[in-house]
C-alpha cells in the first residue's frame, strides 16, 4: 500500500471510493468540485489517499485556511479532518490508522495545533462522527487520541401539511402591535443587515453575503426590524443553494425571549410552502436550541460525536 495525494485524474474513483466508504454521505461530481476542489483552502497535500495494486482504497481529506475566513479569520493554529473512509473491504487492516497519521503530519508541518474532526465551518459535509451510520468511526478515532467534545444533530421537517401554528400567528400580530415589522429581504436592506450580522453573527455574514450576491437573498432571507427600525433578526435558507436547506438564523442579544425566532422561522417556513419547498434540514445544532427547535416541529434525525485532537 503507498500513501499518495490527489491528483486531477483521480476524480472518477475518488467520488467512487467516497461513495462506497460514506454510504449515508453520498457525493456528485458537482458536490465533488463546489465544495472540495474548488473551495478556496484546497490543498492537494492534505488530501491523501492509500493505493493498492493500481486501486484506490482509502482516503482522508483535510483542509486549513489558506485564505482568512471574514468572520474568525486565518486561524493559523486550526485544522480540519473533513472526511474519510475506507473501501469496504479494506477495513479493519490500518488502511485508515495510517492515512490519519500522514495527514496529521502533514498538518504539524503546517503549524496546526488544533485538529477537528468534520466541522470545516467553511464547507463541511458532517459536523461530527455520525453515531448510527459510522458507529465503528467513534471508537476509530478514540483509538488515535481524539477526544469526544459532545453530542450535536441534525434536524428536519416535512412540510406537506404544514400549517402556521396559531400561538405563533398570535406573537406574530403583538409583536407588529408593539411597533416591530417582519418580511423578506430587499436589495436596500443590505447595510442595516450587514450592520446587524457584524454586530452579533460575523461568522454568518459571508453565507448572507453569497446568498445576495448569487441572487438568492430576496427570496430566501426573512427579517425582523424592532420599532426603532433597525434590523434585530433574521433567518435564511438555501445557504449552498439547496432551496430546502435552513439557516443560519438568529436575533439581537436583547430580543431573546421575545419570541422574534419562532415568528422568523415560521415565516421563512411559510413562505417555502408557498414557493412550493415541502422539506427543509440542517446538519448542525445542539444544547438548548435541540428543545427550541423541537418546539417549531422539527426532530432530529442524525446525531454526531465531535471529536478533536491537539497535536
Amino acid at each position: 500500500m503507498i500513501i499518495r495525494i490527489y491528483t486531477a485524474q483521480d476524480e472518477q474513483a475518488a467520488i467512487k471510493l467516497w461513495n462506497a466508504s460514506l454510504t449515508e454521505d453520498r457525493i456528485n461530481k458537482e458536490n465533488f468540485y463546489t465544495r472540495i476542489i474548488c473551495d478556496v483552502n484546497f490543498d492537494p497535500h492534505l488530501y491523501l489517499l492509500a493505493e493498492e495494486n493500481g486501486e484506490l482504497i482509502g482516503f482522508a481529506y483535510g483542509t486549513k485556511r489558506r485564505v482568512p475566513d471574514e468572520g474568525v479569520g486565518l486561524q493559523p493554529e486550526n485544522g480540519w479532518l473533513v472526511a474519510m473512509g475506507c473501501s469496504p473491504n479494506h477495513r479493519r487492516k490500518g488502511v485508515g490508522s495510517a492515512l490519519v497519521r500522514t495527514l496529521e503530519n502533514e498538518f504539524v508541518m503546517r503549524g496546526v495545533k488544533k485538529l477537528d474532526v468534520g466541522a470545516y465551518a467553511t464547507n463541511y459535509f458532517f459536523p461530527g462522527v455520525d453515531q448510527k451510520a459510522y458507529a465503528v468511526g467513534v471508537e476509530f478515532f478514540k483509538s488515535l487520541g481524539y477526544a469526544d467534545k459532545g453530542i450535536c444533530c441534525s434536524m428536519d421537517l416535512n412540510l406537506r401539511e404544514y400549517e402556521t401554528p396559531a400561538r405563533y400567528l398570535h406573537r406574530k400580530a403583538k409583536l407588529e402591535y408593539d411597533g416591530y415589522t417582519f418580511g423578506g429581504f430587499r436589495m436596500e436592506n443590505c447595510l442595516p443587515l450587514f450592520d446587524f450580522m457584524n454586530a452579533y453573527f460575523p461568522y454568518w455574514l459571508p453565507n448572507i453575503r453569497e446568498n445576495i450576491l448569487r441572487g438568492r437573498g430576496e427570496e430566501s432571507i426573512q427579517l425582523a426590524w424592532n420599532p426603532k427600525g433597525e434590523v434585530v433578526g433574521f433567518a435564511m435558507r438555501a445557504m449552498d443553494g439547496t432551496p430546502g436547506r435552513f439557516g443560519p438564523f438568529g436575533v439581537a442579544n436583547d430580543q431573546q425571549g421575545t419570541g422574534l425566532g419562532g415568528v422568523l422561522f415560521h415565516n421563512l417556513v411559510s413562505d417555502m410552502v408557498e414557493r412550493r419547498i415541502f422539506y427543509t434540514w440542517f446538519l448542525w445544532t445542539g444544547g438548548r436550541n435541540l428543545d427550541i427547535y423541537a418546539t417549531w416541529g422539527m426532530k432530529v434525525y442524525r446525531s454526531y460525536c465531535m471529536m478533536g485532537k491537539v497535536l
